[in-house]
Formats: structure tokens, sequence, C-alpha cells
């Protein structure tokens, strides 16, 4: 056994190596220490690693007992991943031997050896009589221990490769115990008290005995002794099965082996990132074609080809005034090399993966409130690889309040699994927007340790194309040097040299560097509705401001004034550390529409009413687990009434409604799907008697509403999206100003203009699906139907269908222009007519 110190530089201990093996020598290594994955000894083809930490005695602390365990696993995790895998022994003080227990359950066949210190061999009965499985040092002495080694040369080729007990036999009056030679076909005796005359009696009469006698120790070779005496009767049972602990284990030796095997990886694909945004017809969707540089120790991003809505977009270099949304990074993945134990494991059967057999395991959290992971991973049953892991992310803190991946590896050819598919859905909470948010990175090309991989990298860094890197706060853009281009609006200025990750880090090209976060955007959004329920066409122009970290505390905040209407919102991400959240919304408009009644389905003029309404709500929100939130709100609703045209003199208009409302909801995300459930008891103040016969205002002084609901949005590739969303909603004591009504701006049923169907109950359905058909055009296709209750069409519930297109298309100066058109099958307009236009040209441009 080769004894070397962790650290020690490679030629200190290459060249005795390679002596020893040149004689022939089967050479195991003793490593004083605990070296550090890159070390080379880990690499070395051993049978045998033995780690010696006794210099550890004076270790105490649960912190540094955590520290040794963790270091101890990294490096067993490297030499593990040989095949076959080497047997792996850890020598320990005593005081340590029971902390050390646990690395027994990473499986391996790990041995732990309490000894306090390592006794010199004076003679050859020192190495065969002495304590078994025991650790020697060789005299000091030169003359001595090439003796020494001398000796136990001459009596190696005697004796078995293992020392299987088959009885004894007689030397003199000595008892000598026999051992079995099963490669040989021999069985042999060892003893250092057998007297060099004394009389031999075999185990077997008649026996051939051969005796060596070498520095005090008398060995004996009996040949050809019968079968019985060589072989024991052996008892066959099923293999042993693995345990959760030894298949992580295993499983951490195989990326431990794959990790030191790739130095540089480049990965080709394509990014599609999907989610809703206030303003946009449909669910906005942003496609690039991604190449991911790893290396030197860090992780970069390139994306080409963006496109927003189908619509191109050039970054020049810089940075793009989107910030970037992601969660706060968790502690630490599953099934990793970590300082503590933060996971648990629970075997949970097998499956088959795209034809590979897999061990299932699950995992989950120790402490669920800290940010980790739970899930399930697949592991292959043959060479322990990652095959898929699907899990959600606990304890969040902050706008991204549930989160939940699936990644899925495959084998590029040559022994590597490496990630083929990330699929992430989460639900943001921002400034008045809950919204789903779908990444979907394909990566279907993969260059391990290309000779090129640092000029590929170069060229991506000298090119305009927008860059990230992955850094511990999260991701951050690249953008060119500080001098050579002028910092985008809405983030920092970076500059050149400066130690902090925000402030700019030059990269080993000099021609990038790590951005601040863009954390304003502004949006110039103008157009015009046509609603047949609005008198006149309602144009709109204003400046929209979003703020991700207002006056530097983390609160965000968006407001919009357009002129004919307006609204605000924030949201603080996380109170006090907690994970409550707090946010609130408010919206008015500046122009009145027409509140139209219906008996039988025939429009009563005269009961017609002029409304403008407002709207300000404040809620609480916290997750009550990975993918669960509690909301808890206060609602405020103020709609000014008026008389119209030809509202009759003695019909007469309600009173200006103001309600308290308290709102009770849950949410929650599960396999892609964002549902919601709420009630929200609701109570009028100052309201009185209305309409002809000016019935008792109390009957809907108070009232209730509650409904659940459901949406999910799938890129089925980089240029199709859908979207799908159904609702359910009902309510008591509800009337003509407290019931459900579909509008411009909130509960949208395509083709029927405002207040047109007022309903107490009743369902929704509405679908979308969005086609990038050319470079830069998007085409939206709606159609959206609903089965509800308005008794101003009858007893009965009935349909409502509507559908509706939209183009979408670059317009100068950057901006985005949208035309969006819906036709209400049922709807019915101010002449009476049956089918109902709505119409909304909008444009955006973001500054």
């Amino acid at each position: 056994m080769l004894r070397v110190s962790a650290g020690a530089a490679q030629a200190d201990w290459e060249s005795a190596l390679r002596d020893l093996r040149a004689r022939g020598a089967a050479v195991n290594v003793q490593i004083v220490g605990v070296p550090d994955p890159p070390d080379p000894l880990l690499r070395l083809d051993m049978r045998q690693f033995t780690f010696d930490v006794r210099d550890e005695a004076n270790t105490r602390g649960a912190a540094e007992i955590d520290d040794l365990l963790f270091r101890l696993k990294r490096a067993v995790a490297v030499v593990a991943g040989g095949q076959p895998p080497p047997a792996v022994e850890i020598v320990t003080p005593p005081a340590l031997a029971n902390a050390l227990q646990s690395l027994r359950d990473i499986g391996f066949g790990i041995g732990i050896r309490a000894m306090e210190s390592t006794p010199t061999a004076h003679g050859l009965p020192d190495l065969l009589f002495g304590p078994p499985d025991g650790f020697w040092r060789l005299p000091a002495d030169p003359l001595v221990a090439n003796q020494l080694v001398s000796d136990l040369l001459r009596v190696l080729p005697w004796l078995p490769a293992q020392m299987l007990p088959r009885g004894t036999m007689a030397c003199g009056n000595i008892t000598v115990p026999l051992y079995a030679d099963l490669a040989a076909m021999k069985v042999v005796g060892v003893s250092e008290k057998c007297p060099a005359g004394a009389a031999v009696t075999p185990a077997v009469s008649g026996a051939t005995v051969e005796r060596l006698d070498v520095a005090g120790v008398s060995l004996f070779r009996m040949t050809s002794p019968p079968h019985e005496t060589l072989i024991e009767s052996v008892g066959v049972t099923a293999p042993a099965k693995l345990t959760a602990e030894e298949i992580v284990g295993r499983h951490q030796a195989q990326a431990a082996k794959q990790a030191t095997q790739i130095s540089t990886l480049i990965s080709t694909g394509s990014l599609t990132l999907t989610f809703e945004a206030p303003g946009f017809v449909a669910p906005l969707t942003i496609t690039s074609r991604t190449t991911i540089f790893t290396g030197d120790g860090r992780t970069d991003l390139q994306q080409q080809g963006i496109r927003v809505n189908g619509v191109a977009f050039t970054a020049n270099g810089g940075v793009p005034r989107l910030p970037i949304i992601e969660p706060e990074r968790a502690a630490a993945p599953p099934l990793a090399i970590t300082l503590n134990d933060l996971y648990r494991y629970r075997l949970d059967g097998r499956d088959t993966i795209v034809g590979h057999a897999c061990y299932v395991i699950r995992f989950t959290p120790r402490d669920r409130r800290a940010s980790l992971y739970e899930g399930r991973a697949w592991i292959a049953v043959d060479s322990f690889a990652m095959v898929r892991v699907s899990a959600v992310q606990t304890g969040l803190r902050g706008p991204i309040t549930a989160s939940e991946q699936t990644d899925e590896f495959r084998d590029n050819g040559q022994g590597m699994w490496l990630l083929a598919r990330s699929d992430v859905r989460q639900t943001y909470e921002g400034a008045g927007v809950r919204t789903p948010i779908h990444r979907l990175m394909i990566l279907e090309h993969h260059d391990v340790n290309s000779p090129e991989f640092q000029a590929r990298r170069a060229v991506a860094y000298a090119s305009k194309d927008v860059m990230l890197r992955d850094t511990a706060e999260g991701f951050r853009y690249l953008t060119m040097k500080a001098g050579s281009q002028k910092p985008e609006a809405g983030s920092r200025k970076p500059e050149a040299g400066s130690p902090k990750p925000e402030s700019g880090i030059p990269t080993s090209d000099a021609s990038r560097v790590v951005a601040g976060r863009a954390d304003r955007v502004r949006t110039l959004a103008f157009g015009v509705i046509v609603d047949p329920n609005i008198s006149q066409p309602l144009p709109f122009a204003g400046v929209s401001y979003v703020d991700f970290n207002l006056f530097g505390t983390g609160t965000q905040f968006n407001g919009f004034f357009g002129g004919a209407f307006g609204q605000l919102a924030f949201s603080a991400p996380s109170l006090a550390g907690s994970r409550w959240q707090l946010a609130g919304r408010a919206f008015g408009i500046a122009t009145a529409y027409n509140d139209r009644a219906f008996e039988q389905g025939r429009e009563q003029y005269a009961q017609d009413i002029r409304q403008r309404p407002a709207q300000a709500s404040v809620w609480a929100l916290r997750p009550l687990s990975s993918r669960l939130t509690l909301r808890l709100g206060y609602d405020w609703d103020y709609t000014k009434f008026s008389r119209g045209d030809v509202t009759d003199a003695l019909f007469v208009v309600p009173a200006n409604q103001v309600v308290h409302g308290a709102r009770v909801g849950l949410d929650l995300q599960h396999a892609g799907w964002q549902m919601s459930m709420w009630w929200n008891p609701a109570r009028r103040a100052g309201w009185r008697s209305w309409g002809y016969d000016a019935a008792d205002a109390d009957v809907h002084k108070d009232f209730q509403r509650y409904g659940l609901s459901a949406l999910r949005s799938v890129a089925l590739s980089p240029r199709l999206v859908t979207r799908i969303e159904a609702a359910w909603m009902a309510g008591h004591d509800l009337d003509r100003f407290s019931r459900y009504a579909f509008g411009t701006f909130d509960n949208r049923l395509h083709g029927y203009p405002s207040a047109l169907v007022r309903y107490d109950r009743g369902g929704v359905l509405r679908t979308t699906a969005a086609w990038s058909v050319a470079k830069a055009i998007r085409l939206d296709g709606f159609a959206d139907t609903a089965q509800v209750h308005d008794p101003g069409f009858g007893t009965r519930a009935r349909n409502f269908t509507g559908f509706g297109a939209a183009v979408e298309a670059p317009a100068p100066f950057g901006t985005l222009l949208a035309v969006e058109w819906g036709f209400g099958v049922q709807g019915i307009d101010a002449d009476g007519r049956r089918g109902t236009h709505v119409l909304r040209i909008s444009g955006y441009k973001v500054f």
C-alpha cells in the first residue's frame, strides 16, 4: 500500500507508484487526509482506497464533523465512480468512529476502522499474526525494513489470497490452523510456534505436506487434499436489494465521475418563455435559439434570434429592458453531496423511461420551511445516471409563489447523461397581476470538451446577441464592456473591473461584463376601444411605469394613466423577510358606459342607465405549501350611476354604489394548471331603493359571490402557443348591480360589450391559440363560450358564444401593433339586432 498525503504533488508519488507496478505489485493507496475532488490521487486505478483521517482527532463540534463528512462524501463519490467500484476504507481516531458511521449509508461497502496509531512491524510474525486487518509501518532502519519485505515476499506465494479456515493439523503438540487455497486446490497451515524437529500430522491421513520456515514462521502446504476439505456447502439466496441511500450514493459517484470527464460543454437548442402580461390579447411568447457555454467555473447563455410574439428583437449587445424573473435559489439540489443531510430519500419502486429501467427515488426536505426541493428522481439501474427528475421548490419567498420543474437527460452515446429537456412552470405574483410562467428549453446537441470552446465563446461575447450568466444571485445579463456602448435604460451602468457582481465583472474575453438588474420598464401604450355599450369609441394613450425594486425595498410598482382610464398596483413580495406578501390594486375609468336592462331577452330602454366604475383592493397572501397559497383581501368598489338619454322619469336611479367586501381564496399550481377557489362576502354602504317599485333595499344590501377557476398555457412549439381557461361562479342575494358581468377590461367574453350580460351563476370556457405565421406576424384566434343564468334573458341558463381574431405585427419606431376583433353570436347591439362586434386597436413601445 502506497501512503500519500492529500494534496501532494503528483511528481512526489507518481514515480514510486510506477516502480511498484513495474515490479508486479498490486498497489493500493492510503491517503492521509481528505483530498479535494480535483486531486489526481482520486482518479488512480486502484482496488482499494484508504482515507486516513486520524489527523482530524481534534474535530469535535457538530459543524466540524459535518464538514469532515461532507469532504469525505465528495472524495468517496469520485473514487467510487470507477468500474468496478474499488473498496473504500476510512481510518479514524476512536473518538470519531461513531460520528462517521453514517458514511456506511451511502453504500460502496465503506469500512470504518478506529485506530489510535499505526504500529511498527519488527518481524514477520507481527505481519502474519498481529491484529487482523491492521496497518503496519515498516521499520525506520532501511536494512531491517528490506529484510522484512524480503521475508514477506518469500511467504506470500504460499498464502491464499483469501484465508478461508478449513480445520487444523498437528505439529508435535501444537495445533496449526489450516486455510484453503481454492485457486491452487491446496490447504495451507501457518504457525509461529512449531519447533523445527517436531512431527507433522496432516489433517488427512497419507497426505503429502510441504514445509517452509522463514524468520520464525512455519508454513505447511498439503497438496491434493480431498474435495470435501476444500469445499463447504453454500446456500444461495436472492441478491440483496439496494437501499435508497445506496442508490443515491452510486448516483453521486456516477455524477462525480462524469464531472471529471467534462471540462467544457457547449449545448445548443431552443428556449420558449410564455407568460401573460396586462394589455396583451394572448399569452406573451418569447422564443430564442439558445447556446449554453459551461466551462472555467461559469455558465453563460447566448440567445440568438429572439422574437417577442413572433416579432424580431435586437439588443445590440446591451441589456434587454425586460427583467429576469426567477425564484430564489434553493440551498442545495437533491441527490447532491452537501455539507448537511438536507433531504430524506425513499425508494418508490421502479419505472421505465425511454427504454431505460430506473429506480424511482422520492426525496423530501428535512426542513420544509427551507428553500429546497420535493419530488422524484429516476436513476438508471445499470449506470446509476440521472434519467429524469421532477420537483417542486419549497419555502419560496418573493414574487414566485410556486415553481415546479421536470428535467430529462439523455445518453450522448459516450456514457455521459446530459440535459435534453427542461420544463419549468411557475406562478408569479407581481404588482396587480398573477400570471403563470412556462419555460421550455430543448437542447438538441452537446459538444463535450470541444477544442474550439474558448474561440466559440469569445465569438459569442463579441456578438450583439443577448447573453446571460448563471451567478450565485441568479441569472444576470452580460453587456458590452463599459465604455464601448451606452448602457440600456432601466439598468445601472456597469463598471469594468468592479468586484461586485451587479456592478460589472470582466469576463476572460474582457468584452462583456455582468450588468446590473433591469429594475424599471417604461411602456408607451395607445389605442382605441370600440364597444357598443360605450357611446363613442374610447381612445387611450398613456405611459405605463413598472418598478421591480421601488426605492430599493424590493417592492414592485405598476402604474398606468391613459387619459380615459388609469390603474396602479403594488406588491411587497416578502414582509419582514417572511413568506407573507402584501399587494394592492386600484382602477378607474373616466368615461361612463351604458348599463342596459333586459326582460325575457327584450331590452327595456326606459330602465337603461349610465355607470362609471372604480375599484380598489388590497390583499395578503402566503404559500401554505410548495403548490398551495392562501389569499386574504379587502375589496372596495365604487360605481357612479346616472340617467341615460331615454331613462324613464319614473325610474329611480340607484344611489352611487359603495361596496365593502372581504375576499378569501386558495390558489393551487399542479402540472402546469393554475387553479383558484374564492369567496367574496360584501356589504353596500348607503344603498337605497331603486327602480319602478322602489323595492326594499335591505334585501340586497348584503350579498355573497364565490367561484372556481382553472387555466393552463402550453407552448406546443416555439411558434404555437395555446391557452385554456375554465371558470364557474355563483352567489347569493345578487341583483342587477351586484351580479357578474362580462366587460371590456375584466371577465372578458370575446365579442360581447361591457355590462350586456349580467348573471348570477354559470360557467365560462375561454380558449386561445397564438401562431407565429411569419417572421414579423403573429395570428391569434379566440373561441369563448359561457353557460350562465341572466334573469334578464329568462329563468333558464343560456349560452353565449363568442369568437375572435387578432393580428400582431411590428410598426415603425420599434412599436408592436395589435388589432383584435371579437364577435358575440348571441349579443344584442344598441339597435336590438342579434350579433355584436367589439374592436380593440392597441400599440406598445418599450423604452
